[in-house]
């Protein structure tokens, strides 16, 4: 009998011990944790870090950042292909009145693909489409797959489609947001959270974006910036990224990916059961990217841009006494480089496009065929006509196939081949001659005789050694490797490649830079820098330096590196300046430097393009007595070399102007110790 009554203690202990329990839960403090109840959704995000800022060589900034509001989109559980839809375009219009545009890669728009060729065949092939299929065709496809009724009509369903689109590009789920659009207003961010409930889904967050300072400078070097897709997503989610991350896509943005992407941080987001945010704590705060100075100078490239935007439109004006030649000058190339250390201090290509509406305006620049986005200055590859002169006769003197007054009699016709007898420029039409000339007044007067008998003499393969050491059809060493192009250097053996046989005549040809040689703008000031400085040719580089965007501390420094050397003959160093310098105060473009307050050389060249007018390039350095920058401008159907310098010239007077002179000793940010 005591052994029960134990038990029941025990029994009545225990109830008394929950009754107690329940009594402080729901009497006590009920209150407490009724709320308590309520707050059971606890979720970490990340806190996106804003990226580095991109500087010029004077710490002036060309990409910063701006904090703007920023629309994303969650995939509420259990929401169909139409209740999304539905939801997407009260939003889209909520955006669009707002003034906020919406971006995405949808290859499709009211004017047709973006793609072509074997693209759009394989993108086409990808979805299951015929190669035939036209814009309808493909849109009525999508529309099905994202279940797009009828209801939806004109352009709204293409915005619509678009958007559908871009969400199964980027994993869109309910882990993973979809942002709509960034830079909303604070009245439709403060109507959006008012009116949550009528879109499920929503989140409104702050969101670092990029800011280009100077509207469209140096458009072409820094880059662009965009949201991970799925396939890239498989080789970047080792490195941390996140599905929807922004990554570097071009230029800078991209090679520097690495320094300028940040580190995010995270945040602890309490929600109640229905859905709103009660609390928010931050667990590690982000931290910036690395800021990236560039070996650029901004005033020095936005002339360089200006430059070639004023001589294509001389070029277009004079079109009318050129019996329409250059009527159709539309696009160019300049590139100012430092001679003894290879850094880039302007790298301009014309036309341009505005990289804060790259995205925006894609479809109009993807379709233009001046192709903005095309950076010829690094990647455009030309004929470098007569601007080759100089380097047949630094071949010719350093072989000791010539001396510095040897001279050569130009008759005009050369006949030294009986199948083949080219002419020089100066005979055609007036059959007048250069007469006797020494190897500095063949560079005067760009005669093509002389050049002739020296390129035989000297022979294609030793004129190709010097072409080489001096970097033609050579990589420069830009760091934007991926949008480089080598070019390409003639010889015999790449045509035998090509199908062909390599001709005596192919030699006087390539002599005189006519033959199919190719060569970038940017592989034209080089080899022009590597020759005024004594014969070193530098690494070209485009970043300076990289710096700890807190504390200003040095990350990386980008240091001269010697490529190549030629021991060039002091001698005969001279003479091909003196020469150059003769082009320029006495020959083809003396009238463009006339009164010029500092003494330059350089050399034109025509270069004859197919079907088209000529395309116009110079290359120059200055000082004449020191050189310290070496400049190549190309425009294309250009007519005359002289239009060419008449870009170089207005890039040199910025240069050597007293604001950009004390801007190059003087670092201004306080960043750059």
């Amino acid at each position: 009998m005591k052994r029960y009554r134990f038990v029941y203690f025990i029994i009545l202990l225990f109830a008394f011990l929950v009754f107690g329990k329940l009594v402080d839960l729901q009497v006590v403090n009920g209150d407490y944790y009724l709320e308590q109840s309520r707050l059971r959704l606890v979720k970490t995000t990340m806190v996106k870090a804003p990226r580095g800022e991109i500087l010029d060589r004077n710490g002036k900034p060309l990409v910063t950042n701006e904090t703007v509001f920023a629309l994303r989109l969650y995939k509420p559980e259990g929401m169909e292909d139409a209740e999304l839809n539905n939801l997407l375009v009260r939003l889209l219009e909520l955006v669009e009145a707002d003034g906020v545009s919406v971006t995405d890669s949808f290859p499709v728009s009211s004017r047709g693909f973006s793609l072509s060729g074997t693209k759009l065949t394989a993108w086409k092939e990808s979805y299951g489409l015929s190669e035939d299929a036209d814009r309808d065709a493909v849109l009525d496809y999508f529309a099905g797959r994202y279940k797009i009724d009828g209801s939806v009509v004109g352009e709204m369903r293409q915005t619509l489609i678009g958007q559908r689109y871009e969400m199964e590009q980027t994993g869109f789920s309910g882990e993973t947001a979809y942002t709509l659009a960034e830079g909303i207003s604070h009245a439709l961010m403060t109507r959006l959270k008012e009116q949550k409930v009528e879109y499920p889904g929503i989140v409104i967050e702050t969101s670092p974006v990029r800011r280009f300072v100077n509207g469209t400078a140096a458009a072409h070097i820094l880059g662009q910036t965009g949201k991970i897709y799925k396939e890239e997503y498989e080789k970047l989610r080792e490195k941390g990224y996140a599905m929807n991350d922004i990554i570097g896509k071009q230029g800078i943005e991209r090679y520097l990916e690495d320094y300028l992407r940040g580190k995010d941080g995270t945040r602890r987001v309490e929600k109640s059961t229905d859905g709103q945010t009660v609390r928010t704590e931050e667990e590690k705060a982000p931290k910036m990217g690395d800021n990236v100075v560039l070996t650029i100078d901004l005033a020095l490239q936005q002339s360089a841009e200006k430059a070639l935007e004023n001589a294509i439109g001389y070029v277009r004006e004079q079109s009318v006494n050129e019996d329409g030649a250059g009527q159709n000058a539309a696009c160019g190339a300049l590139v100012a480089i430092d001679v003894n250390t290879g850094e880039v201090l302007a790298m301009a290509s014309y036309p341009g496009y505005d990289p804060a509406r790259f995205y925006e305006e894609y479809e109009t620049l993807s379709s233009d065929a001046a192709l903005p986005m095309f950076n010829r200055a690094i990647g455009g590859a030309y004929e470098p006509g007569s601007t080759f002169k100089v380097a047949t006769a630094l071949a010719a003197l350093e072989e000791g196939v010539i001396t510095t007054t040897d001279t050569i009699v130009d008759e005009g016709i050369y006949k030294y081949y009986d199948d083949y007898q080219p002419i020089c420029w100066i005979y055609r039409g007036t059959e007048k001659t250069h007469g006797e000339v020494n190897v500095t007044e063949a560079l005067k007067h760009s005669c093509n005789y002389f050049f002739y008998e020296v390129g035989r003499r000297t022979t294609i393969e030793k004129m190709n050694v010097y072409a080489r050491l001096l970097g033609l059809g050579q990589s420069t060493g830009i760091e934007l490797t991926d949008e480089e192009n080598i070019g390409k250097l003639a010889s015999p053996e790449q045509t035998a490649a090509d199908g062909g046989e390599w001709v005596p005549g192919d030699t006087l040809q390539y002599a005189i830079g006519q033959s199919k040689n190719l060569f970038t703008p940017l592989q034209l000031a080089n080899y022009v820098a590597t020759i005024v400085n004594g014969g070193t040719r530098y690494k070209t580089h485009i970043v300076k330096a990289v710096r700890d965007s807190e504390t200003g501390e040095l990350v990386q420094e980008t240091k001269p590196t010697v490529l190549a050397e030629i021991d060039i003959s002091p001698q005969n160093l001279e003479a091909i300046m003196a020469g150059m310098r003769d082009v320029v105060e006495l020959g083809t473009a003396s009238t463009v430097f006339e009164n010029f307050d500092v003494p330059v050389g350089g050399k034109t060249g025509t270069a004859e393009v197919s079907g088209k007018a000529d395309n116009a390039i110079f290359v120059g350095f200055a000082p004449y007595d020191n050189p310290t920058v070496a400049v190549c401008a190309v425009i294309e159907e250009g007519v005359h070399g002289s239009n060419a310098a008449i870009a170089v010239r207005d890039v040199l007077e910025t240069y050597f102007s007293s604001s950009v002179e004390e801007d190059s000793v003087t670092e201004t940010n306080t960043l750059l110790p």
